[in-house]
């Protein structure tokens, strides 16, 4: 074989190798894609069938109910509240696997099962006992003037009764405006961190909590230390988040950005001009919070994010960009 023939034969090999190579690569994403879908659908399977049972045995609680004694209610009201949370804890942390669909159905349970526990308070409540002495007619008028104020005045209880259940069990901030909230890293070990309807705040808590539930900010920055499960955000705009969790979803939010380290997924749904950018918080703790949290420091999907309102593989999202470098903060502390 001449030098030339040889040479256009090993040309051919390496072709031929290379392909091989496209071939076998190909076939090893369509089998991980596979697998990925099956664990998804898994997880799905698994995720409906443990909702079901916990709204059955919650359900089965709200009507037991009626049967508890009297001295007990109170305690076996703040038992249902926790079973509750519970139920709506763990929605939030399948919901990076969940379809809209399914996600939207559990939502409605989740209205249902409310409403029943606020049904049951408002009926079983303990009342005000009326004590009515005897009164000359001329009374009677007044009387009723008294009667009335405290059916206000009960009415008002009862209705009270499962918000104050639902405060005693928040941990968190809610109903603030232009504050600089800060909870420590004890307070926040292993425990769900809730920001709800703050306006112009921030918060910084540089700790290790278990999750992180957000809902309706306006214009508040929210510093977080490793979280060691999930984050779900909704309902805010003119925010800026610094998380790290295993898995970020976030629902209807529009002009926010976001310093992300998830290691597992990042969801968007009905959101608008939301960008992101890797996670830069820096602290003495932080390396000692990472490892409480379990989070891999060598895994960050900051930058793909997955927009179940776009269905087009071949093009990205409109609803979402990076946020150039020269662009970024990094002063978060200051």
């Amino acid at each position: 074989m001449d030098p030339s023939q040889a040479s256009t034969y090993s040309i051919i090999l390496e072709r031929m190798k290379q392909r091989t190579d496209e071939l076998a690569q190909r076939a090893e994403e369509r089998r991980s894609e596979k697998e990925s879908n099956a664990a998804v659908a898994e997880n799905a399977d698994y995720f409906l069938e443990t909702f079901q049972r916990m709204k059955n045995d919650l359900k089965r609680k709200i009507e037991e109910a009626r049967s508890v004694n009297k001295e007990n209610m109170l305690l076996y009201f703040d038992d249902l509240v926790k079973d509750f949370q519970q139920m709506q804890q763990f929605l939030n942390e399948s919901s990076m696997f969940l379809a809209s669909f399914q996600i939207k159905k559990a939502l409605n349970d989740m209205k249902e099962l409310n409403d029943q526990i606020q049904c049951v308070i408002e009926e079983l409540q303990p009342k005000k006992k009326f004590g009515f002495g005897k009164k000359k007619l001329a009374e009677k008028s007044e009387k009723a003037k008294d009667i009335k104020a405290d059916t206000i005045d009960s009415s008002i209880s009862k209705h009270s009764t499962l918000d104050i259940l639902l405060q005693k069990q928040f941990f968190g901030f809610k109903d603030q405006r232009d504050q600089t909230l800060i909870m420590s890293a004890t307070e926040l070990e292993n425990r769900q961190l809730n920001l709800q309807n703050l306006e112009d705040c921030k918060v910084i808590a540089l700790g290790n909590p278990s999750t992180l539930q957000v809902a309706s900010l306006r214009n508040c920055t929210v510093v977080v230390g490793p979280t060691s499960r999930s984050a779900f955000i909704k309902d805010c705009i003119n925010c800026k988040f610094v998380i790290a969790s295993q898995q970020v979803r976030i629902h209807g939010t529009q002009d926010t950005q976001f310093y992300l380290h998830v290691t597992a997924a990042a969801i968007i749904e009905n959101c608008q001009n939301v960008k992101f950018a890797p996670y830069n918080l820096n602290y003495s703790e932080l390396n000692d919070h990472y490892c409480q949290s379990g989070l891999d420091l060598s895994t960050n999907q900051w930058n793909k994010i997955d927009d179940f309102d776009w269905l087009n593989e071949n093009e990205k999202s409109p609803n979402w960009s990076e946020i150039p470098e020269s662009e970024r903060i990094d002063n978060w502390l200051e």
